[in-house]
């Protein structure tokens, strides 16, 4: 089971795997994307944020290492 990732940590994670900040959504939330990949990473601006989304970012991170 994914465990909660501090904001930071996820977001110095995308930032090394080539991710960029896109733009602002609604709210707290932010949207990162890569070229490589068609789908961006949705992201709150919280202390702490959920498994569901680590688990998504990681999934993110984990497909680009694959395709490298």
């Amino acid at each position: 089971m994914t465990k909660p990732m501090k904001y930071r940590d996820l977001v110095r994670l995308l930032k090394n795997a080539g991710f960029v900040f896109a733009r602002e959504g609604k709210g707290d939330h932010e949207v990162w994307e890569h070229p490589e990949l068609s789908r961006p990473v949705i992201l709150t601006q919280t202390r702490e944020i959920s498994p569901a989304v680590t688990r998504i970012a990681l999934k993110a991170i984990e497909q680009l290492s694959k395709n490298a």
